[in-house]
C-alpha cells in the first residue's frame, strides 16, 4: 500500500482542494432534483436501457391488426392466468416503471437498477413500450398520452397504475455495525498524506439492498470541524476509492459518523437524528465538488467511545467500538414524523430496493 503514497498523495490535493471548511453543512448538500414521486417517471430512463435489448418476441404481443394474442394459451387473456400468485411485481413492466419512480432526475443507474429487476418478459415489455413512448409522447410524458398513442404496450404494462404506484419506503431502511480505532486526527482539514488514512472501513451493513461497504479499497480519516447545525465536531468519514492504471476516482456510498466535541468522551453515546443527539451517523452520497449532495440515511442507535484524545496530529487519537445502528431513509424517519427532508434540510437520494 504505501507504494501508493505519492498517487494518494496527489488524487487528495486534488479531491479536498474545493471542498472547503464547511464542506458537510446541511445547506451545502444541495439539490438532487426529483425524487421521481410524478408523472415523469419515464425521463430518468437512460438511453442504454432501451440499448440493451433482446432479438426475441415477447410471449404477449400486439399482432398485425392490433389485437392482443396469448401464445401460450390463446385465451385472449393479456396476463397468464397465474401471474398475480406467481409473478413478483418488481419483475414486471409496471413493476419496472413504478420502481424507477423513486430514482432522482438524470440516474440511470438507479433505472438500471430497475431494469436488471425485470423477467425477461418485464424487460422486453418494458423495452417496446419505452421506445414509442419517448417517441409519441416526448412532449407530453404523462399517461395519457402513453394511453392514446401507445395503446397495446400500454396495456401490458399498465402504465397508468404503474405512474401512480405509491412506493413504501422501509422503516427501517437498513442497518450499520462500526468501530474504528484512529491515530491521527486532522485539524479542520482534510488529508494530504498516506499517514494521516486507514486504508480499511469503519462501517458495514446494509442500506435496503446494498453494502455500505462496496468492494475495494475502503480510505478513512477523523478531522475536526466547526458544522453550522451541530457545532464543534469530530468527523469520522469512510470513503471508497476506486483507483487502476489509468483512473482515479472517488466512489458512494460515503459514511460519516459526525460526533459532537463535547460528547467526545470516554464511555457509551447515542447515535440519533434530533439536534440534541451525540452524534449522527450518515449514509449519503457526494457531488462532483466533493459535497453530499443527497442522504440515503441517518443513523439511530449507540456506540462507545473507548479513548478520545481531541489533539490534532498525531498526538490526538479516538477509538471507538460496539456501534450498532439502524438506518432510516429521510423520507421516512418515525421518530421525526415520517418525511423528515424538511426538518432536516435535506435531499433524499435516489431510493435502493
Amino acid at each position: 500500500m504505501k507504494k501508493n503514497s505519492l498517487f494518494i498523495l496527489f488524487v487528495f490535493l486534488f479531491f479536498f482542494a474545493g471542498c472547503g471548511d464547511g464542506g458537510t453543512d446541511y445547506d451545502q448538500y444541495g439539490d438532487t432534483g426529483d425524487s421521481g414521486k410524478d408523472d415523469d417517471t419515464a425521463d430518468t430512463v437512460s438511453d442504454k436501457d432501451s440499448a440493451d435489448t433482446s432479438d426475441a418476441d415477447p410471449v404477449v404481443q400486439p399482432d398485425e391488426d392490433g389485437e392482443t394474442v396469448n401464445d401460450e394459451d390463446n385465451d385472449g387473456s393479456n396476463v397468464d392466468d397465474d401471474s398475480s400468485s406467481t409473478q413478483d411485481f418488481w419483475s414486471t413492466c409496471e413493476g419496472i416503471i413504478a420502481c424507477a419512480k423513486g430514482c432522482s432526475d438524470d440516474d440511470s443507474d438507479c433505472v438500471n437498477s430497475c431494469y436488471v429487476k425485470g423477467s425477461d418478459d418485464g424487460q422486453l415489455y418494458y423495452r417496446r413500450w419505452r421506445e414509442c413512448f419517448d417517441n409519441a409522447c416526448a412532449e407530453d410524458k404523462t399517461a395519457e398520452c402513453s394511453a392514446e398513442n401507445c395503446a397495446d404496450w400500454d396495456e401490458w404494462c399498465n402504465v397508468a397504475a404503474a405512474f401512480e404506484y405509491e412506493l413504501t419506503i422501509p422503516a427501517p431502511y437498513g442497518n450499520v455495525e462500526f468501530a474504528g480505532d484512529f491515530s491521527f486526527i486532522l485539524n479542520n482539514s482534510y488529508p494530504t498524506s498516506d499517514t494521516q488514512l486507514v486504508y480499511e472501513s469503519f462501517a458495514s451493513g446494509q442500506i435496503s439492498s446494498t453494502p455500505v461497504t462496496p468492494g475495494g479499497t475502503m480510505i478513512s480519516f477523523v478531522r475536526t470541524a466547526a458544522d453550522q447545525r451541530d457545532g464543534k465536531v469530530v468527523e469520522v468519514y469512510q470513503i471508497p476509492y476506486n483507483a487502476n492504471a489509468t483512473t482515479q476516482t472517488i466512489g458512494n456510498p460515503v459514511v460519516l459518523l459526525r460526533i459532537k466535541t463535547d460528547a467526545a468522551t470516554e464511555g457509551d453515546h447515542i447515535v440519533g437524528v434530533g439536534d440534541e443527539s451525540e452524534a449522527r451517523l450518515i449514509v449519503g452520497e457526494i457531488d462532483s465538488k466533493y459535497n453530499f449532495s443527497c442522504y440515503h440515511a441517518f443513523g439511530i442507535g449507540s456506540f462507545k467511545i473507548d479513548k478520545a484524545v481531541i489533539e490534532t496530529g498525531s498526538a490526538g487519537s479516538l477509538s471507538f467500538s460496539k456501534g450498532s445502528a439502524e438506518l432510516f431513509n429521510p423520507q421516512n424517519i418515525p421518530e421525526l414524523g415520517g418525511d423528515a427532508t424538511e426538518i432536516l434540510g435535506v435531499e433524499s437520494c435516489s431510493l435502493i430496493w
